[in-house]
């Protein structure tokens, strides 16, 4: 992969971190990364005061130091910015915490000299995870923290991550791989330091699990739609067409095409039910607005991903370094927060199918699933469950970028909690794709007591993998594992590849 600073696509970041490549740079990122450092230089010459070149950092920004200790006054923001908290990342977010520095160290505004850029390329290329703790970031001035964390091993200093989850000394690792040890001139912690690749890595790597989820959910809610005998004629095109919503419209598309040549429409040759309840028929407009929060964060992130996101900046043409607040990462804090909300709604529906299940009116099955109820409870702690997780994820949905608490004594005194929004996402759909394991694990029962249909194609694979690992229940027995078991089908991205493959075939 060529780096650029402009170029990177969210698909590319998804192909390069399932199959990881070596990087490299683009000649001419190269050189604008050259004549932003010249610009630098130049303002060392003229002596002028320019903050984080000369000068203290936040509030000790009036503080002017003294030439023969500015190289030291990068390495002290290293580490003194170094505080977080918790566990690691993973070595997958880091890798991708890494290749989004990289690039946005490349667009030429961060007075950063080529040398430090390759130091960084090297980590990557060698498979080389710092070790960088979850915790102690808001989300401006910049994700300092962590990526204090980040950038301390190309100095000698902090640990590396190792695939067993251990840390080991960055010193010992680099002399293994005969690597040198960067001495970091003027600005450069400081540019290495600041920006929001940390919650920006957070918002790809869950909306990589979220454009899974929106396959996975369309085909619970078309194999519950089914199975409760319900009917697809809320999701003809027509209808979605005239709310004149993109996002309802594709929703609507996917279910009614994965609900194709169902067996059980025949069930509503006599029906007498004139229309079926909000949690089935409402699916499109639900999933369709969630559908378009996607596709608006994907536009969101790939500009991240291409930005600078550092203060001050270079103007090359001008010659001058300027203070802004790109650091500050309200983007990608909105964007979390819209994507957990909506999230959570279409999880808290799916937990109404669940609950629809669990009694006869709705659902046209036995009470709890189950032929024998009374003497057997069935799946009725399992909405129990779904119930827990779908509350849990209210509260997480309260957004994390309307708060802010101030920092640096006042000179940082609004901050995004971008981070915060990013760890509540995570656990967002972490709940919710439990929530949508449930369903499915309903509707596979659901299916084996009303077998006298046969389902669609989407349906009947989805329900053949289920069976692979879960059994239909005849008698009480504990569900825990059973849940785990398809929560691994739907994390993994198994049941939205069946959705595609369907979607390719029937389009």
């Amino acid at each position: 992969m060529i780096l650029d600073g402009n170029s990177l696509s969210l698909q590319g970041i998804f192909e390069e971190l399932k199959s990881p490549t070596k990087l490299s740079l683009s000649l001419e990122s190269t050189h604008l990364v050259r004549k932003s450092r010249e610009v630098v230089e130049y303002m060392l010459e003229s002596g002028k005061t320019v903050y984080g070149v000369n000068t203290g950092f936040g509030k000790l920004a009036n503080q002017k130091i003294s030439s023969e200790n500015l190289r030291q006054l990068q390495v002290n923001l290293l580490r003194s910015h170094a505080a977080g908290t918790g566990g690691y990342f993973s070595q997958k977010t880091v890798r991708l915490i890494l290749l989004l520095k990289i690039n946005s160290l490349l667009r030429g505004y961060s007075g950063i000299r080529l040398e430090v850029i390759q130091a960084l390329l090297e980590l990557y290329n060698h498979n080389l995870t710092p070790a960088i703790r979850e915790r102690g970031s808001v989300g401006a001035s910049g994700d300092l923290a962590p990526l204090a964390d980040l950038a301390l091993p190309l100095i000698g200093e902090g640990q590396f991550l190792q695939e067993d989850g251990s840390v080991e000394p960055a010193m010992g690792i680099l002399k293994k791989f005969n690597l040198p040890i960067v001495e970091l001139k003027e600005k450069e912690g400081l540019s290495l330091i600041n920006g929001t690749q940390v919650s920006t890595a957070m918002a790809i790597e869950s909306l990589e699990n979220i454009r899974d989820l929106f396959l996975t959910i369309s085909a619970a809610g078309a194999f519950s739609t089914e199975v409760m005998l319900g009917t697809d004629t809320a999701f003809k095109k027509e209808i979605q067409e005239a709310r004149n919503q993109p996002g309802q419209v594709y929703a609507g598309e996917v279910i009614y095409t994965l609900m194709a040549n169902s067996g059980y429409r025949d069930a509503h040759l006599d029906c007498d039910r004139v229309q079926d309840f909000y949690s089935l028929r409402c699916m499109p407009q639900v999933h369709g607005s969630w559908y378009d929060l996607i596709v608006h964060a994907e536009r969101i992130l790939t500009q991240e991903a291409n930005s600078t996101t550092d203060n001050p900046v270079t103007l090359i043409e001008e010659n001058k370094i300027v203070s802004g607040g790109n650091f500050h990462a309200a983007p990608i804090a909105h964007i979390m927060d819209f994507l957990a909300i909506s999230l959570s709604d279409v999880a808290s529906m799916s937990e109404r199918r669940i609950a629809a299940f669990q009694e006869t009116s709705q659902s046209n099955l036995p009470m709890f699933l189950m032929q024998e109820a009374g003497l057997n409870s069935g799946f009725m702690i399992a909405h129990v469950t779904a119930a827990a997780l779908a509350s849990e994820n209210k509260s997480l949905s309260h957004p994390a970028s309307v708060d802010s608490i101030p920092t640096s004594a006042n000179q940082e005194d609004h901050v995004s909690m971008a981070p915060i929004a990013g760890h509540q996402l995570r656990q967002v759909i972490s709940n919710a794709s439990r929530i949508f394991a449930i369903e499915l694990m309903c509707a596979a029962q659901a299916r084996d007591l009303n077998p006298q249909y046969h389902l669609a194609s989407s349906s009947e694979a989805i329900y053949q993998l289920i069976r692979k690992q879960v059994p239909y229940l005849e008698v009480d027995g504990p569900l825990s594992a059973h849940i785990e078991a398809i929560y691994e089908m739907v994390s993994s991205g198994a049941i939205a590849d069946i959705v595609r493959q369907q979607l390719e075939t029937q389009t």
